[in-house]
């Protein structure tokens, strides 16, 4: 097996189109889970970013991005240097296909570096959440959890390593979360084995794709309502516009649904309690061994001569998976065309607007060979995608603004100011909604000492953000 490369992203804000990274950390491990290397890189906030005040609480990274010589772009630069050694590996964190990943990608797309550069390149993905959800599931002993109200088990970070006794300098730090994740990594490898194994036979589509290909029915698990929830599968079909694999549940039967045209499909595919699910080759789905679905009350009072029965009718009935496949597919063309109405921002439109061409390519690699600022502006010009070179011009700004003309300074600042001063509910933070925030924490019932000095340190912070960009109006 390949190399592991844990990662961990800790950011100013939850959102992963918006927001920006200011700390992430990996440690490099081999097959037996022994560390060979790991980095941390750290980096000041972007100039007209404006901090989400309660992520800054909940990782701790105000004074640590305040303090930082480094701007975001150099961090992007030594990131993309560590990626490049390492590769290719199996890129794996906790959470990592649902924040890290996506805003990696998003990081990645609004520094001009290819976006999916832990997917490709013979890189895989994965992620270790689901895994020790699973394991939890089938062998209870192998991890110790606390429990919700709702007696579900919690998979916090913080409180799985307590508990399990793995021991990490400061919690939600980047490098401390990384090591907290590999310490759960080793918990499972030992206490549920065949979870571990079993979990990195799907961490490439091309991985999924061989498995569906040679298992009729198998095990997954799907989260949703706070609970992982297991089921025994059988692939059905491909979505007919995202082409992701579609598998039927086998607790249905079929004959429920074979007879239906595709406008009926569509209706039962609206409603919740899905008989079909999609399972993402690209998203490390759980695919375990139908034995482990067998052990349940459900599964087992049906028996594995009908759920094979059932498996087959889907497997040999090609027309039902031609009409589910093209039902999904106008689902998602209707939600499609729903969406381009709207006027998205060009953060939100890595995956709507597709990949650059190849000269964009070039000329974007041509902007990262480059070390002088003035030179990178002149290479921004010929971009043709104006997604890149909005994005370019961003980067300048950010990192040496004298560069620029004063129109476009003047012009970006002012971009910048209607934003963040707006008083409208928008997808990021703005400083109205920072001080917002700012005055819910320090009206907290028993809110620290240590809290409020902390959220007194970042309003200052956000006072001298409204100052500059005050001006620019």
């Amino acid at each position: 097996m390949k190399n592991i490369a844990i990662i961990d992203i800790e950011s100013q804000g939850a959102s992963t189109s918006y927001s920006s990274i200011i700390s992430i950390a990996g440690i490099l491990v081999n097959s037996d889970l022994k560390e060979i290397e790991r980095f941390e890189l750290n980096c000041r906030n972007k100039a007209g970013h404006v901090p989400d005040p309660y992520s800054l609480w909940i990782n701790k990274g105000f004074y640590q991005m305040k303090k930082s010589n480094s701007s975001h772009y150099q961090l992007m630069k030594e990131l993309h240097k560590t990626i490049k050694k390492w590769s290719p590996c199996i890129w794996i964190g906790w959470n990592s296909i649902g924040f890290d990943f996506i805003m990696l990608q998003k990081e990645n797309y609004k520094s001009l570096f290819p976006a999916y550069v832990l997917n490709t390149n013979s890189n895989e993905q994965a992620d270790f959440l689901p895994v020790a959800r699973s394991s939890k599931l089938f062998f209870p002993k192998s991890i110790n959890t606390t429990f919700s109200e709702k007696k579900n088990p919690v998979f916090q970070l913080e409180g799985l390593s307590t508990i399990n006794d793995i021991k990490v300098d400061q919690f939600h730090t980047a490098i401390s979360d990384c090591e907290a994740c590999l310490g759960i990594m080793r918990l499972i490898r030992k206490n549920a084995k065949q979870i571990y194994d079993q979990s990195f036979n799907t961490t490439s589509k091309h991985k999924v794709s061989n498995i569906l290909e040679k298992e009729r029915i198998f095990t997954t698990i799907f989260y949703y309502y706070g609970k992982a929830r297991p089921f025994l599968v059988t692939y059905l079909c491909d979505h007919g516009e995202y082409n992701w694999p579609i598998v039927f549940c086998l607790e249905q039967d079929p004959e429920n649904f074979l007879k239906l045209d595709v406008n009926s499909l569509k209706e039962e595919l609206k409603k919740p309690g899905k008989w079909a699910r999609a399972l993402p080759a690209n998203k490390h789905p759980i695919i375990l061994d139908k034995n482990l679905g067998l052990k349940l009350d459900i599964y087992k009072n049906i028996g594995l001569k009908k759920l094979k029965e059932r498996a087959d009718k889907i497997y040999q009935n090609k027309q039902f998976s031609e009409k589910v496949s093209f039902a999904l597919g106008e689902i998602a063309r209707e939600k499609k065309v729903s969406q381009e109405k709207k006027e998205l921002a060009y953060e939100d439109r890595l995956v709507l607007d597709g990949f650059p061409d190849d000269q964009d390519k070039n000329t974007m690699e041509e902007f990262q060979s480059m070390d002088e600022w003035s030179k990178k502006n002149h290479t921004i010009s010929k971009i043709k995608d104006p997604r890149y070179k909005h994005f370019g011009k961003r980067l300048i700004y950010q990192n040496q603004p004298e560069v620029l003309s004063k129109d476009e300074y003047k012009e970006i600042q002012q971009d910048i100011a209607k934003k963040i001063l707006s008083i409208e509910e928008t997808n990021f933070t703005t400083i109205p909604m920072a001080e917002s925030l700012i005055d819910n924490m320090r009206n907290e019932k028993g809110i620290t000492k240590e809290k409020l000095e902390y959220v007194n340190d970042i309003d200052a912070y956000i006072s001298d953000i409204r100052k500059v960009y005050e001006k620019a109006l």
